[in-house]
């Protein structure tokens, strides 16, 4: 079953992993801070600059 929820990280558009709260290493490793961009590895995410 795919995962529905998305990406904890405030500027990720990206589904979270499956069992994670987040898509990648670089949102999860960037919880807790503010960022108006996002700079995780895959190219359709909507927060990329």
């Amino acid at each position: 079953m795919a995962n529905s929820k998305k990406c904890k990280h405030s500027a990720c558009s990206c589904m979270a992993r499956e069992g994670s709260d987040y898509c990648s290493q670089y949102c999860e490793d960037s919880k807790g801070t503010t960022s108006l961009n996002c700079h995780c590895p895959h190219d359709g995410c909507s927060g990329h600059v």
